[in-house]
């Protein structure tokens, strides 16, 4: 199927060039772009099913251009977007190659429970999923890419009805243009590292500290000094192993590569852009496979296609075609992702098991029963083999004989993606060592063997799928008349969604049809005045209660086309704007088909109430902003908003009792409200020098709070979510450590000294403040009812700040990306930062341990070797400030001089330099504040080079 996409792109490619004619060259500017928002009135920007001048564009948006965010080398598109667009929260999501996703949240939460948070995801006009449902979007690459927006008020969502309150990310891919043809070709080489990787103890230093826990528990040690002295010596590593997992699966670097070829041009009849890519990584993992013919070595391989073709029929007629996707290839040794390897490379100690006994068997014991190192060797391996499918046709009608400015469009969209998996198993035998025997040799013996070794058998599989089938019809109408510029359409929309279903349990479709329409009055080219509206149904409500309507207004001011503005040398462009709708979003959380009251298939009874007026969650937007440029080089722009949502779905706690007698529905019933603001700066420097530099900031705060949530009544005030933040986390209040008179004190005054129901304390131990039961009054127990606000939620900052900025001089030039959050807590609570819990492993954290003679500085609790039910409950102390500033990618480069390369009839030649995830300033001492565990931030460093012919 590859060779067939390839060839099919090639022959387009190939048909398109003898249809092109010759049309004068342009040359390129070799300088950094100086863009003045005067001009941007010439340069249409898309806001959502259509484009208008920047001038005229009266919501709130965010753009960045496809060659911007080619600076840095990443397999999903979503991770080249942080610190790039004021306003949206990009989430550190699984690394592994061709498996996570990063998560998308605009403007802040703004809803609780089970709700979706992900924008929607349009690309070329059409529905691409979302980060919820298929990978169409994070498959693109940043050089089939002519822009990316963020719709982020009401004013440009509302269009997109019940799909549009989270906000909507759109991408617009590139396309022809007039003009000889341009083949681009480049090439990046280079590697892939771990950014952070947990630090646990070696085999002597977790022994020593085992046996300490195991006397704070009151009990025996249980290694001797002989055997300690053993595993710091090394002397026998079979009886006295010190492995390093991570050192035994991972390889430092990992090979990754990436060729692209497009070719582009056109003329008044045709325009073609034209695009084939090659990515390929090789993962973290050590090559296994070259190892055991019935493993596999860790790859990651993906193709891309693209052909969008705009043919000019007639005067009147013109035809867009679109012709996109992706092959990938993943193989892996053990499992289709690496979620499983990496939670045992961080629970199973160093002094556990050796990796293989003398013998050459695979180590191991009983109570792990499983060796990492064996799992990627002998348990077979798994391929899986994606495609995505992007395909469109649009045939655009003028109607200036009917109306002078009309037109009438026609589009029909198929988005498919899917992934197939092949998983070869089998099993093996684990041999234990067993303690203190030794043989005639002094090499340990080996007791029964754990497990069968079984021969390799195969399973083939369906993993995902996501299809989105649609049509849309729409009647434009452009007309300026004198001082008075129209601009409108209305469209009509219907699609038909599948998502997410594997070894073929199709879901039934998500259907939606719709209306939208945008007005558009600009009078003087300074009063702009706009209405946009969609009416929107789905079938996943009752009948009656499908459709809804979603309107909004925004208003524009040109201030600086005014006469007492219009020649002035400081203000050279003001725009205010402000704009107020509603927008809605389906993803509610609930069950589908909500409105059904559900019946047990055996007894008959009732499961579950249905919900006949389940509705989607409506938010109220509003929204004021300015946009402006000063002194020529320096562009500004402000936005404040505030959001109210409603219709949230929740349990109705507060009204019907818990002996209603049956399970009762969600309800929309519950309301939230979010407001912030958020700045954008641009400074140019002047272009006529040899030097031409740029810094551009971007700036973004918001504050939810949850106005209704129908909770229960609580005892303890702090437990009362109405008024906080959305998912604001509760936790006991950590007020040191115990010393040993204060157990002494607690054993006849106990309730000086509370500690929670079940548990013995000890010196060294957590102890809490005890807020309070009935009454606010404190109860002498540390339990549920001392629960209070503290921290951030975990991966939604309240503030993220991103600063890009680069220069060019004599042909160098330099550019970065940095990106600063805070207000975003980290919680290290986990089981890596839990020393012993569950016969796990022991963190470099844990130095810090408390001990009669450290108590005074003391930074972690004392040890235990049993499950401790105190020091790991949920509280303050394990919180850490999670803000960072971190150096998200830069790119140093070289282009040659055209004087030489006009002499090869080379029209651009650039070398370049760039990596990313290139540096972190942080408070987590023991790893990356985005990602504690699993598989690790990749840190990426490539050569490359970009030739255009």
């Amino acid at each position: 199927m590859k060779l067939k996409y390839c060839s099919s792109v090639f022959l387009i490619s190939i048909l398109l060039l003898n249809i092109s004619k010759n049309a004068n060259a342009q040359d390129s500017k070799d300088t950094v772009e100086v863009i003045n928002i005067k001009e941007k009135g010439k340069n249409l920007k898309n806001i959502g099913y259509g484009k208008q001048p920047f001038n005229h564009i009266t919501s709130s948006i965010s753009t960045v251009n496809g060659e911007d965010i080619q600076q840095n080398f990443n397999l999903n598109l979503g991770n080249t977007l942080y610190g790039r667009l004021p306003g949206l929260t990009v989430i550190q999501g699984n690394s592994e190659p061709g498996v996570g996703n990063p998560g998308f949240i605009v403007r802040g939460k703004n809803t609780f429970g089970g709700a979706s948070l992900s924008p929607l995801i349009i690309v070329d006009g059409f529905i691409a999923g979302g980060n919820d449902f298929g990978s169409i979007f994070s498959q693109l690459i940043p050089e089939e890419v002519e822009s990316i927006t963020l719709l982020k008020d009401a004013a440009s969502t509302a269009v997109y009805g019940n799909r549009g309150a989270n906000g909507v990310i759109l991408v617009t891919t590139n396309r022809g243009s007039s003009g000889p043809l341009k083949i681009n070709f480049s090439t990046r080489q280079g590697f892939s590292q771990a950014f952070s990787l947990p630090e646990f103890l070696n085999s002597g230093d977790y022994a020593t500290l085992f046996n300490e826990a195991r006397q704070n528990d009151g009990l025996t040690p249980l290694y001797t000094p002989q055997a300690i002295n053993s595993y710091r010596s090394g002397d026998s590593p079979f009886a006295f192993p010190h492995v390093n997992w991570y050192d035994e699966v991972l390889r430092k670097t990992a090979p990754v590569s990436s060729y692209n070829l497009g070719f582009k041009g056109g003329d008044k009849t045709v325009k073609y852009f034209v695009m084939l890519n090659a990515l390929g990584s090789q993962g973290l993992f050590k090559n296994f496979g070259d190892l055991d013919p019935e493993s596999t070595n860790s790859t990651y391989h993906r193709y891309n296609f693209r052909s969008n073709i705009d043919i000019n029929l007639s005067d009147n007629l013109a035809v867009a075609f679109n012709l996109a996707g992706s092959v990938e290839n993943k193989a892996n040794p053990w499992e289709y992702n690496t979620t499983s390897t990496f939670s045992l490379l961080e629970r199973i100690p160093s002094n556990a098991f050796p990796v293989r006994n003398l013998d050459g068997s695979f180590g191991g014991n009983n109570l792990y029963a499983s060796n990492p190192v064996a799992n990627l060797l002998a348990n077979g391996f798994d391929q899986s083999n994606g495609r995505t499918l992007q395909t469109s046709l649009r045939l655009t009608q003028k109607l200036d004989k009917l109306i002078n400015g009309l037109s009438a469009t026609g589009v029909v969209s198929i988005n498919n993606y899917f992934i197939a998996g092949s998983e070869k198993n089998k099993t093996y035998t684990l041999f234990p060592v067993l303690p203190g025997a030794f043989d005639t040799n002094g090499n340990p013996i080996l007791g029964q063997g754990i497990g069968l070794t079984t021969s390799l058998s195969g399973v083939e599989t369906t993993r995902t799928q996501y299809r989105n089938f649609e049509l849309q019809g729409a009647l434009n109408y452009n007309r300026v008349i004198n001082k008075h510029d129209f601009s409108a359409f209305l469209l009509f929309n219907t699609d038909n969604e599948v998502r997410n279903f594997s070894s073929g349990a199709e879901s039934d479709p998500y259907k939606h049809n719709g209306v939208a329409t945008r007005l558009t009055y600009v009078y003087s080219d300074k009063y702009i005045a706009e209405f946009s509206a969609g009416y929107m149904g789905t079938e996943n409500y009752a009948a009656g209660k499908r459709y809804g309507f979603f309107p909004s207004g925004s208003l524009g001011w040109v201030v600086s086309q005014e006469n007492f503005l219009n020649k002035s040398k400081v203000i050279n462009f003001l725009k205010l704007r402000a704009s107020y709708g509603i927008a809605g979003n389906e993803n509610t959380g609930g069950s589908r088909y909500a409105f059904i009251t559900n019946y047990n298939t055996f007894t008959g009874a009732e499961a579950a109430l249905g919900n006949p007026n389940i509705t989607w969650e409506e938010e109220k937007s509003l929204n004021i902003g300015a946009d402006a440029t000063l002194l020529n080089n320096l562009q500004f722009s402000v936005d404040v908003f505030k959001r109210d949502r409603s219709n949230i779905l929740t349990q109705p706690l507060d009204v019907y009792p818990q002996f209603f007698g049956a399970t009762l529905p969600d309800l929309n019933i519950g309301k939230t409200a979010n407001q912030g603001l958020e700045l954008a700066l641009r400074y140019n420097s002047k272009s006529t020098g040899k030097l031409n530099y740029f810094i551009e900031a971007n700036f973004s705060h918001y504050k939810n709070e949850i106005v209704y949530n129908a909770q229960l009544p609580q005892l303890n005030a702090g437990l009362i979510a109405k008024g906080g933040s959305i998912d604001q986390p509760r936790r006991l209040m950590a007020i040191g450590f115990f010393t040993a008179q204060e157990i002494a004190e607690r054993a006849t005054n106990p309730a000086k000294y509370p500690i929670p129901v079940g548990v013995t304390a000890r010196p060294g131990d957590l102890k809490y403040q005890d807020i309070g039961g009935l009454n606010g009054v404190p109860d002498g127990i540390i339990d549920n009812n001392d629960l209070v606000s503290n921290g951030y939620p975990t991966g939604q900052p309240r503030t993220t700040l991103g600063l890009n900025a680069g220069f060019k001089f004599k042909g160098f030039d330099l550019n970065f990306v940095v990106q600063a959050v805070t207000g975003n807590s980290v919680n290290l609570n986990t089981g890596i930062f839990q020393a012993f819990q569950n016969n796990g492993n022991i963190g470099s954290i844990a130095v810090g341990r408390w001990t009669p003679e450290t108590a005074s500085t003391a930074t972690y609790p004392r040890l235990s070797s049993v499950n401790d039910l105190n020091n790991f409950q949920n509280s303050s102390f394990w919180i850490k400030d999670g803000s960072f500033i971190k150096l998200r990618s830069a790119e140093f480069g070289y282009s040659f001089p055209k004087e030489l390369l006009n002499k090869f009839k080379i029209g651009q030649a650039r070398l370049f330099v760039n990596g990313n995830n290139l540096l972190s300033f942080d408070h987590i001492e023991y790893g990356d504040p985005e990602s504690l565990a699993g598989y690790p931030v990749l840190r990426t460093f490539v050569l490359g080079t970009r030739i255009q012919f």
